[in-house]
């Protein structure tokens, strides 16, 4: 098959045997598509996967091609640890049902905008209710007796914002956590508008200059940023692309807790990215926006543990949950595709594989050279020298 037939989009590619799916998987490798223009470009995909900035996405093309690859329409899709869903929001492109679950109440927020249907009307509704919840609310300085606005990573969140600006952020925040009832697909629209504007460099943020995918130590002029004149901006921006989404995309659903815990109906497919090893803390590289979303200071200090990514840096073991989880969610036959990591001391493909074989059948696992890959404007790209991917189906009982 020549590299053009290879990435072109519409391929109608059926979903061979269990025996044929280590020569697809090894095409794949082979050709690497996500690699190619246009693909390669550091802003495809379009602005919705920028629905909200986040450290430790994956790259859009890499979940178009894994899903366009190893996936049927119709097929129910899940990503166990979807993050800001990438994966989910290719597979409801696509015409799959996307399934997306994640610990971080961050990335549950953003992969529901993202895959969930929602009303319209729900969203501007919720936008009035914010603007008048923030209009009638305390003055800053019964706001900062109430929260800790000393609480800051790179520094305490006070030092963000413009006074006024702050005194709204602050009371937004409030607002999501406070009030019950609000439709949350129509809500997570708005929240992920909003924690995408909540820090950068770039005129739409609200905050001083810093870093709009981490927060770093802000600098510059203390300058007011009306949170409802830039939340509607962005919301104008975004809207129009996810009703678009609506009407060509099947509804998917997202999921907040441990993938151990997950309950929904049996998934066709199960592609995920986990946690590198040796890779960012997330939540110390999103931690305003997580801050946004509910974790207070104490929450940062225990909430880290009941994550994998905190859990492998003693061991692998816990991927064996992950195998027993993923076995009792796949139909038999169903696809396991894994994009993994490697540094230098560390490939997880190694590690992971005798953890799922016992209940998958690994058909075939590549490498990926990564050593060429831009920064994206980051101080350090961390420890990753190549990307591996592992591709099984799941054992009969």
């Amino acid at each position: 098959m020549s590299q053009l037939r290879l990435l072109d989009l519409d391929l109608d590619l059926a979903i061979p045997s269990a025996s044929g799916l280590a020569a697809r998987a090894e095409e794949f490798c082979g050709a690497a598509p996500h690699r190619h223009d246009p693909f390669a470009r550091r802003n495809w995909g379009g602005p919705l996967h920028s629905l909200c900035s986040y450290q430790g996405k994956l790259k859009p093309a890499i979940g178009h091609f894994l899903v366009s690859w190893f996936t049927e329409p119709g097929w129910r899709v899940l990503d166990p640890m979807s993050g800001v869903g990438t994966i989910p929001l290719e597979a409801r492109r696509q015409g799959r049902i996307a399934v997306a679950n994640d610990l971080s109440p961050l990335a549950d927020c953003v992969s529901r905008a993202k895959v969930e249907p929602f009303d319209p009307h729900d969203v501007a509704t919720i936008v009035d209710e914010l603007a008048a919840f923030i209009s009638s609310g305390p003055s800053l300085d019964q706001v900062a007796s109430e929260d800790d606005l000393s609480f800051g990573l790179n520094g305490p969140i006070r030092d963000y914002f413009h006074a006024d600006t702050l005194r709204e952020v602050v009371l937004a925040r409030r607002f999501f956590l406070v009030e019950q009832g609000l439709p949350l697909a129509a809500r997570d629209v708005v929240r992920s508008s909003l924690l995408h504007i909540l820090h950068g460099n770039r005129p739409y943020a609200l905050s001083r200059r810093s870093h709009p995918v981490t927060p770093f130590s802000p600098t510059g002029p203390f300058e007011y940023r009306p949170v409802m004149e830039r939340l509607t901006e962005r919301l104008q921006r975004v809207l129009p692309l996810l009703e678009e989404l609506m009407e060509v995309g099947l509804p998917g659903e997202s999921h907040l807790g441990d993938f151990r815990d997950l309950e929904c109906p049996t998934v066709d497919a199960v592609i995920t990215s986990p946690p590198f090893a040796k890779s960012f803390r997330f939540w110390s590289m999103n931690w305003m926006r997580l801050w946004f979303a509910g974790w207070e200071r104490e929450d940062f200090a225990s909430e880290p543990k009941k994550y994998l990514e905190t859990e492998q840096r003693q061991d692998f073991a816990p991927y064996g949950d992950f195998a027993t989880a993923m076995h009792r969610l796949l139909r038999p036959g169903g696809v396991l595709v894994l994009h993994l990591g490697e540094t230098a001391s560390v490939n997880m493909a190694e590690e992971l594989g005798p953890l799922i074989e016992p209940l998958f059948e690994i058909h075939h696992v590549g490498r990926e050279c990564v050593l060429d890959t831009e920064s994206h404007g980051l101080r350090d790209k961390g420890a990753t020298v190549a990307h591996w991917y592992l591709f099984g189906t799941r054992r009969a009982d």
